[in-house]
């Protein structure tokens, strides 16, 4: 376990290295964790499968951490009962806590009972599987309902997209109805809007995959756009030649047309937050914004930065290194 900044939880659990769903724009992929140990792992592959692997080039690739029930439970005993008493502790931000393969051997379930059972945590379940909305799962959070909050990640209605770009995860009708399943049950939910790609923009499709999200139950919407880091071209190639979106990610990650990613993130941020306003939810509205490439005539959209949580990292005033956003925090400050 681990702080994080995210605004999602002050600390985070994660129960594996590379987890079973083979997102194409994961971050996982492309982070410290993999990299360092990046040779080691693509030796334990060749053992173990007779052949060279790298997490991008298999998305079926999962890599397990031996022992990890034993090293939470020796963690736990450390720790006072009342350890993490209004805190949120999140399962899972790097990967999938409820990937097949934990599931199926009783490993998700046992690290979350060690959880409930040895801190006053409240954990915030974040997924892609949907098995969160089954008859057995439901029981389980609705009998702690007091110590969840549970969301599915989801940024389309398009099937066919999440079939090639999330590769082996819940689709995306199915995670809805997950999602709506738990609220039926008074588990508490939220939604997670990460990432919503540019053609999700196109027409009304953005407002009504929020709405299947019912925002006036959820505690909070969670929203992103894609930020590259380092596979691009690995996403580009789950998009259809001649596609809007594949000319769309050559256009800004090959061409770095930078001024069309921030017109893209601009738009998603004010879509998102006209039907907020609209519906009353402005409140819960949680818009996770790399803000480095904003530039100065998309940033003015982003007066007041309602909803606004900026990631970038900061300057050495606590303020925004892109000089544009930063006046808006001035701005909001008087």
């Amino acid at each position: 376990m681990g702080l994080v900044f995210l605004s999602l939880s002050v600390r985070k659990l994660d129960l594996c290295g590379l987890c079973a769903f083979g997102c194409r724009y994961c971050s996982s992929n492309a982070g410290n964790y993999l990299r360092i140990n990046r040779r080691r792992f693509a030796d334990q592959t060749e053992e173990q499968l007779g052949q060279c692997i790298y997490p991008a080039d298999d998305p079926a690739l999962m890599f397990r951490w031996p022992g990890v029930l034993e090293s939470l439970e020796a963690q736990l005993a450390r720790m006072q009962e009342r350890w993490g008493a209004g805190q949120t502790i999140v399962y899972s931000m790097l990967t999938d806590g409820f990937s097949p393969p934990l599931v199926r051997d009783g490993t998700t379930r046992a690290a979350l009972e060690l959880i409930v059972r040895h801190t006053s945590f409240r954990i915030r379940v974040l997924t892609k599987n949907a098995i969160v909305g089954s008859d057995e799962w439901l029981s389980f959070f609705a009998e702690h309902a007091d110590r969840f909050v549970v969301g599915l990640s989801i940024g389309t209605l398009d099937r066919d997209w999440a079939r090639r770009i999330e590769v082996g995860t819940s689709s995306p009708e199915a995670r809805l109805r997950a999602t709506a399943k738990l609220q039926e049950a008074g588990v508490p939910t939220y939604g997670m809007l990460c990432p919503v790609f540019p053609d999700v923009l196109e027409g009304d499709g953005l407002e009504r995959l929020v709405d299947r999200l019912r925002p006036e139950v959820v505690e909070h919407v969670w929203a992103e756009p894609y930020n590259d880091r380092q596979n691009w071209k690995t996403v580009r190639d789950g998009y259809e030649r001649g596609s809007r979106g594949r000319r769309w990610l050559n256009s800004v990650y090959r061409s770095r047309n930078t001024v069309a990613w921030s017109r893209y993130a601009t738009n998603l941020y004010i879509r998102l937050r006209r039907k907020a306003r609209a519906e009353g939810w402005l409140s819960k509205l949680r818009y996770l914004l790399y803000e480095n490439l904003i530039t100065e005539q998309h940033a003015r959209r982003f007066a007041g930065l309602k909803g606004v949580l900026l990631q970038s990292k900061p300057g050495p005033d606590g303020l925004s290194r892109n000089p544009h956003i930063a006046a808006l925090q001035r701005a909001a400050r008087r």
